[in-house]
């Protein structure tokens, strides 16, 4: 069996990215496993309200731990710490959790071995069962880092199921923008489907996320929601694809029944029309 994953992403947040993800879920007949990837704003779950089986604790990395009573408050450590995550606080080293990035340096320059490292819960792994599939998703808490490595491990999840199950296709929904969570989605997979809108952002954020695939060499296309809200934008996007040699899936028009649907929790799959399905099929015939 050939395992595919499938990612899709957008150069921006309110494209429809997860709306779609979500309706491609549904319209694939064969087994899936499917994945959230926006770990900073997880939303696939609020669609798909998938049944919890498991959660784990997601900690990232180790961070730099003090011990106050071994601390000779020489501040060499402080001096050291490039990244600005160790202060000096009545004659003792104190560590800004926030900051500290785990590089370990501190430990070596501190004279009397007072610095160790201790690991912090940053987020939350969950997987659960939805009437399409597995759903493998997380949350990373307010202020917490490493989520391009929490994103590495729901594919790592997502991935070895769809191997036990014999799925052949792990379906990724992949977070907006540029950030290492997005790279994290995108390295390594078999296909993209960049979500667009026609907007003059949003053609900037289409060209920046495009130059990531070519980096990354994953083959990608593009989807243009929403099309009939500027006709005129519609056009400048389709001409850039064709001088780009970009590859354009399909269009789809606004349609308000289907925002409808997803304010109520519903995937809006007979909402969105018959062009849903046919974008479907392009996408399915690049896989």
């Amino acid at each position: 069996m050939s395992l595919r994953e499938m990612v899709v992403v957008s150069g921006k947040g309110g494209t429809g990215k997860t709306t779609l993800t979500a309706c491609f879920a549904l319209l694939t007949e064969e087994k899936k496993v499917l994945a959230d990837a926006d770990v900073d704003a997880p939303n696939m779950a609020l669609l798909l309200q998938p049944e919890e089986t498991d959660r784990r604790p997601f900690s990232g990395m180790a961070v730099a731990s003090v011990d106050k009573d071994a601390c000779i408050g020489c501040g060499d450590c402080a001096a050291f710490c490039r990244f600005s995550s160790i202060t000096m606080k009545e004659g003792k080293a104190v560590v800004d959790e926030g900051f500290c990035e785990g590089c370990k340096g501190c430990l070596h320059v501190c004279p009397v071995k007072a610095i160790s490292t201790k690991f912090i819960v940053r987020g939350t792994l969950k997987r659960g069962d939805t009437p399409w599939g597995p759903l493998w998703h997380a949350h990373l808490g307010p202020g917490g880092e490493n989520s391009g490595a929490l994103v590495a491990q729901i594919r790592q999840e997502a991935r070895k199921e769809a191997l036990e199950r014999g799925a052949p296709l792990v379906l990724i929904d992949g977070p907006p923008g540029l950030g290492c969570p997005t790279v994290s989605s995108v390295t390594g997979t078999d296909y993209g489907v960049i979500v667009t809108e026609p907007s003059r952002s949003a053609l900037s954020d289409l060209s920046r996320i495009i130059e990531l695939f070519r980096i990354l060499d994953v083959p990608f296309g593009i989807v243009i929601n929403r099309w009939d809200l500027s006709p005129e934008l519609t056009e400048i996007i389709r001409r850039r694809c064709d001088e780009e040699n970009w590859t354009l899936l399909g269009v789809l028009p606004f349609e308000e029944k289907a925002a409808q649907a997803v304010a109520e929790g519903r995937i809006p799959v007979e909402e969105m029309g018959p062009e849903l399905s046919i974008l479907w099929q392009n996408i399915r015939k690049r896989l």
